[in-house]
């Protein structure tokens, strides 16, 4: 399969195609990767390179998220080089346009809470796709299989992240302290994190 046709499995056929001439116009390319458990897209650019990958995603509200937050980084790099914080207000400027430039409006629109949630969230985006528990919930609603979130698991509950098993102990504004049951040292997690429940 194509990447334009991968695109297209999310959007029109015109703004898939607009999408990937803004991509490669800029003489970047775009990747779509298996799920990776770190992260769900990056930017980046080694010498003259540049590459945005995406995770495989059947999610078209994920997906598309963050493909614009990772365009948004190109974008900000062809402006500005290194000369900018990767996150900062430049970044959350073009992320915002870019939003409306490929007028995702018009996809995230079709629920009326995915687009008041985003929109929301895009007044001052975060660093990483996944950080923002509500944007979270509102996407969660269109997964193939349910999602628990680290929010939901009780204080002294268990659960496993990452392939390792931990007990919560204290909820922060937006991470949660927890302890490391093999190595029992404590680590903060992000509160929208998907975990599993465990004994």
């Amino acid at each position: 399969m194509s990447i334009l046709e991968y695109l297209e499995k999310h959007l029109s056929k015109f703004k898939a195609q607009s999408i990937l001439d803004y991509i490669y116009e800029s003489k970047c390319t775009l990747k779509i990767t298996k799920p990776r458990k770190t992260k769900r897209g990056d930017f980046r650019q080694f010498g003259t390179q540049l590459s945005i990958s995406v995770n495989h995603d059947t999610n078209s509200y994920r997906f598309l998220f963050t493909l614009i937050h990772e365009i948004a980084h190109l974008k900000t790099y062809l402006e500005y080089k290194n000369k900018v914080k990767p996150h900062g207000p430049e970044w959350k400027a073009n992320f915002k346009e870019l939003f409306t430039y490929f007028k995702m409006q018009e996809e995230f629109g079709k629920d009326e809470n995915i687009l008041a949630v985003t929109t929301a969230e895009l007044e001052n985006p975060k660093a990483c796709s996944g950080v923002s528990l509500e944007v979270e919930r509102a996407f969660a609603k269109f997964d193939a299989t349910p999602v628990i979130y680290l929010e939901d698991i009780p204080d002294g509950g268990k659960f496993s992240f990452r392939n390792h098993s931990y007990k919560k102990l204290e909820t922060r504004r937006s991470r949660v302290l927890c302890l490391n049951i093999a190595n029992n040292r404590k680590y903060t997690i992000n509160k929208a994190a998907s975990v599993s429940p465990c004994q």
